[in-house]
C-alpha cells in the first residue's frame, strides 16, 4: 500500500489497514510533520463524522496502549533481516 499523506482518503485507507497501530501514529505525525497536518486532520474529521469508524478509532487508541513497542525496521521480515549487512555495532559485538 502507498501511503499519500497529502490525500485524506488515503489516510483513511491506510489507517484502516491496522487502527490500533496507526490511529496514534496519525495523531503524533500531525503533531511532527506539520506539512501534512491538515489532510490528516481533514481524515479524522471523516473519522469522527462515522459512528463506526469513530468506534474503531478510539477502541484503537485503547487497544494501542495495550500492544508491545515495536522497534524501528519491524516491517522487515526475517530473511531480509538475514541478508541485511552488519552494522559497525554488530560487527564489534561479534568480535
Amino acid at each position: 500500500m502507498i501511503l499519500n499523506l497529502n490525500d485524506p482518503a488515503s489516510i483513511l485507507a491506510w489507517w484502516q489497514v491496522l487502527p490500533q497501530r496507526h490511529g496514534s501514529q496519525l495523531l503524533a505525525m500531525a503533531r511532527l510533520r506539520p506539512q501534512f497536518a491538515a489532510p490528516i486532520q481533514a481524515a479524522l474529521r471523516r473519522i469522527r463524522a462515522d459512528a463506526a469508524l469513530n468506534a474503531q478509532f478510539e477502541r484503537g487508541l485503547t487497544d494501542a496502549a495495550l500492544l508491545p513497542m515495536r522497534p524501528a525496521g519491524h516491517w522487515q521480515t526475517a530473511a531480509d533481516e538475514d541478508r541485511a549487512e552488519p552494522s559497525e555495532c554488530q560487527a564489534e559485538a561479534v568480535h
